[in-house]
């Protein structure tokens, strides 16, 4: 049985019969289409778009407090910290009930930057938020057209989607989300079903153009144990993300959701809410999947996608990774939907070590080699 890399992620998509497991290295593409945030990075990039099964994002514009008003409302400025490397960006949004400042510590060398101070602090926020006029963007197909032309049967184009509640989490951090969960509840709750109907309204103009396509989210993570209890995950993702799940389904597209984590109690959700694929499949310590145990009890009612620990590629021995990828692939495959792939992209480190870079070629090669043995004659 002989699969093109796009037939192959598609009929996992699917639930149909695939020839081997798929391999993955989150953050790869066409080796000519994103920058690298070092030059070391160059053979792995080549590498990955030789012989790694391609998933390629496309972002139609898409905005969810204020779509195209944003910037009748925004005015941003720098402040230097005395730090050559880092400056604070101030950004304040003029609201019709008031204003907003948010403050964000940014690196001029690409490393993580944090959030200072952010936009939602106390409860009559979130109405400055909601009193601005939302006007939604135009949806043009040919972005995703062109892009589906240039990944060919390389892999497959997925459209980004952004989740009402990580844009809840965004505005106010997960310290005041919680408070605010309890203390007012309605409020939060009401963001989310109004930015649910935005997404919504976004992703049937995305499929009344005429893309069927997978779809794909981040974000659940943030309302998951122990950030949020399981009712949260229930109130504020469950019950956004099925409405959007569904109509996309009925559109005859596909999901594909990230949520790192302890996820193993929450993989019935998913299946219930309309996921597809499943990722990143974190083994512990950071998360609780063991793909034995998981399979043996959900079988192929979900694709699954991760389950090898960014840190491991970082840091582990070759003989360490390579027994990683041959326990991954060789339990991975009995659900027939499954795809190798590590827990976080591989270019997102600006100073990757000679360690990581090896073991980055390693993991593909390896992986490659570990994912073709499973192959169906």
């Amino acid at each position: 049985m002989q699969l093109t890399s796009h037939e192959r992620i598609m009929r996992i998509f699917q639930k149909k019969e695939i020839d081997r497991p798929a391999l993955k290295l989150w953050g790869a593409g066409l080796d000519y289409d994103y920058d690298l945030l070092h030059p070391a990075y160059e053979p792995v990039r080549t590498l990955a778009a030789q012989k790694s099964d391609l998933f390629v994002n496309v972002n139609f514009p898409f905005e969810m407090c204020a779509g195209q008003n944003l910037d009748k409302y925004k005015e941003t400025w720098t402040e230097e910290t005395g730090q050559p490397n880092w400056y604070d960006l101030h950004t304040v949004y003029h609201t019709p009930k008031g204003d907003l400042h948010m403050k964000e510590r940014v690196s001029r060398v690409f490393e993580p930057g944090f959030v200072l101070e952010h936009m939602i602090k106390e409860p009559e926020d979130i109405e400055k938020v909601l009193s601005m006029e939302y006007l939604p963007y135009p949806v043009d197909a040919a972005i995703y057209e062109n892009k589906c032309r240039q990944v060919g049967d390389r892999g497959v184009v997925m459209v980004n989607v952004t989740e009402p509640g990580y844009i809840v989490h965004c505005l106010m951090g997960s310290e005041t989300l919680a408070y605010f969960s309890v203390d007012c509840r309605e409020e939060v709750q009401r963001m989310i079903d109004i930015f649910t109907q935005r997404s919504l309204a976004h992703v049937r103009k995305v499929l009344d153009a005429g893309v069927t396509a997978p779809f794909s989210w981040v974000g659940p993570e943030l309302f998951t144990p122990p950030l949020m209890n399981y009712q949260d995950f229930q109130d504020f993702v469950v019950k956004a993300d099925k409405p959007i799940c569904d109509l996309i389904h009925n559109g005859g597209g596909y999901v594909w959701v990230h949520c790192h984590g302890k996820v193993a109690n929450l993989v019935e959700d998913f299946i219930q809410m309309g996921v597809d694929i499943l990722n990143p499949l974190e083994p512990p310590k950071n998360g609780d999947i063991h793909m034995g145990r998981i399979i043996e009890k959900f079988g192929n009612r979900i694709g699954w996608e991760g389950n090898i620990e960014i840190q491991d590629i970082l840091l582990a021995s070759p003989g360490q990774l390579r027994l990683l990828i041959d326990e991954c692939v060789n339990l991975g495959k009995e659900s027939g939907r499954f795809i190798l792939c590590p827990s976080a992209g591989f270019n997102e480190y600006p100073f990757p070590t000679q360690q990581y870079i090896d073991n980055l070629l390693l993991y593909l090669n390896y992986g490659y080699e570990a994912v073709e043995r499973c192959r169906k004659v």
